[in-house]
């Protein structure tokens, strides 16, 4: 087994732990959404940005799996900033403390 190989089945095992991390935060977030209150704007969109790096990754080397999976863990970050910056701009100043001290 070379190493291009051996790296993209380490990718896939981290893929899948990653989307298992994300249903499980999705979970959390569904039933209380008042925590994705606490997430930092600078924070989700810079997680958001490093996600789609990892996804042109997978892209370029063609690893399928974590290329398909990424996708919801982009959506996720994508929708978590969005929320943070609308709570940072409509919110009354102490909910704009809760997002961003």
């Amino acid at each position: 087994m070379n190493a291009i190989a051996l790296a993209n089945l380490v990718l896939d095992f981290a893929s899948i732990i990653n989307f298992i991390a994300l249903l499980l935060m999705l979970r959390a977030v569904v039933k209380n959404r008042k925590g994705l209150r606490g997430y930092s704007i600078v924070g989700s969109f810079l997680t958001f940005v490093s996600i789609v790096g990892f996804e042109v990754a997978y892209y370029l080397l063609g690893n399928v799996v974590g290329f398909a999976l990424g996708w919801a863990t982009v959506a996720f970050w994508f929708i978590a900033f969005i929320y943070s910056l609308r709570q940072r701009l409509k919110g009354s100043p102490v909910q704009k403390e809760m997002v961003e001290p």
